[in-house]
């Protein structure tokens, strides 16, 4: 795993260094530019990782079970479900237009008697 420090970048560091990133992605024709680009500025543990939790990814849309993929790609079950977590993360705008299903209308948000003890005994502070 990399070793990320503390210290973030500011502003306009990251700005420059995204913009950087865009223009270089935008030069990628062919699956030799994108390897080139992806050696130039990750190891090859951190290519590696993309490239698996990429793969994880498509199984996970296919409906693999995260069981096989486990076994499959050699990952754990934790980096599976980050993943899958990732991609059930949408925009604001998905959000609002995202199809109401039976189980959403079915499970209430919130119990009508909070729990005494564990997780979301304080949930009944929180505002609607």
């Amino acid at each position: 795993m990399t070793r990320i420090t503390k210290r973030g970048i500011n502003n306009k560091l990251e700005g420059l260094i995204l913009g950087s990133l865009l223009k270089e992605f935008k030069n990628i024709k062919t699956k030799e530019d994108l390897t080139k680009i992806l050696s130039k500025f990750l190891t090859t543990d951190e290519q590696m990782m993309i490239k698996k939790r990429l793969a994880i990814s498509f199984l996970l849309q296919e409906g693999r079970k995260p069981k096989r993929i486990q076994e499959a790609l050699d990952v754990s079950r934790t980096t599976i479900s980050f993943v899958r977590r990732g991609l059930k993360n949408l925009s604001p705008k998905e959000k609002k237009y995202r199809r109401i299903t039976a189980g959403d209308l079915r499970k209430p948000k919130y119990s009508k008697f909070p729990t005494y003890k564990g997780r979301g005994r304080w949930r009944f502070l929180d505002v609607y």
